[in-house]
């Protein structure tokens, strides 16, 4: 089994082969064209010399930062350390550059990914959840209120670049931070949240205040996203709903959030309308 570098030749083998990955389907189909060309990441290939049998990537989040991500393996070729060859190949390949730590995620219900990745070395760090709800309306979260406000929210009020680095420095002692390994998330990526990047969530607008909590974020196509939410008990909801109200205000259509699996938090989350 060859594994080398993907090409474009490469594209629709692998289109054909991760369309239905899912039961939703799959992104690798929609991305790999885009990602052949990109020197900040490797796509490999596993090849047999008679069709592709796997794919994988890895990019680069950091001089020490690397996520690795979209490994899989054909249905007819599952079983033969393929994916642990793909891994290693791309382990190697970031090493080479630097980097001393590659994160990946894996949906808690996959148990094979999860035996797998152990396997080769990685191990458990964090446990982010994704809670989401679709903006204005009600929400069929039975755990919600609809939307419906039972108690005043205080606003978001934007925080000014100069006063990043504060809240940076906040987030690895926080219970929030320290749940989260102090990791960010970029979309459905993960990477050490650092000064430089809290202060790029500031010039870009995005790095809010709400009382004692504060939270990142970003609005791509219609989605508000919430990258990072550092919060308290006392005051996780109303930060949500002020979030939610943010995104409003931002004409989104869906509202995400990444928040650290605590009991407190993804209550509040569920009480503000979200599914986790």
């Amino acid at each position: 089994m060859d594994i080398r570098r993907v090409t474009h030749e490469d594209v629709d083998e692998i289109v054909a082969f991760t369309e239905g990955t899912f039961e939703w389907g799959d992104y690798v189909p929609d991305m790999i064209s885009s990602w052949v060309d990109d020197r900040d990441s490797l796509v490999v290939v596993a090849d047999n010399g008679s069709e592709i049998a796997g794919v994988g990537r890895v990019m680069l989040m950091s001089p020490s930062e690397a996520w690795s991500h979209a490994v899989r393996v054909h249905p007819d070729h599952r079983g033969h350390g393929i994916a642990g060859d793909l891994l290693d190949t791309m382990t190697a390949w970031c090493f080479k550059r630097g980097v001393s730590i590659i994160r990946l995620l894996i949906d808690d219900t996959n148990k094979a990914s999860k035996r797998h990745v152990t396997k080769t070395g990685f191990r458990l760090v964090a446990t982010p959840m994704h809670a989401s709800r679709e903006i204005g309306g009600t929400t069929p979260n039975p755990d919600g209120n609809g939307g419906r406000r039972t108690s005043d929210v205080v606003p978001a009020r934007r925080v000014k670049s100069a006063d990043a680095a504060m809240l940076a420095a906040a987030w690895p002692s926080s219970e929030c931070g320290r749940a989260m390994r102090t990791l960010v998330a970029t979309g459905w990526q993960f990477a050490r949240l650092t000064d430089e990047v809290a202060e790029e969530a500031a010039r870009s607008g995005g790095l809010w205040e709400i009382g004692s909590s504060w939270a990142v974020t970003t609005l791509n196509d219609a989605t508000f996203d919430v990258a990072l939410l550092d919060s308290d008990p006392a005051d996780a909801l109303g930060a949500i709903r002020a979030l939610i109200d943010l995104a409003k205000t931002e004409q989104a259509e869906r509202f995400g959030m990444w928040i650290a699996d605590i009991e407190w938090l993804t209550q509040a989350a569920a009480l503000a309308g979200c599914d986790l």
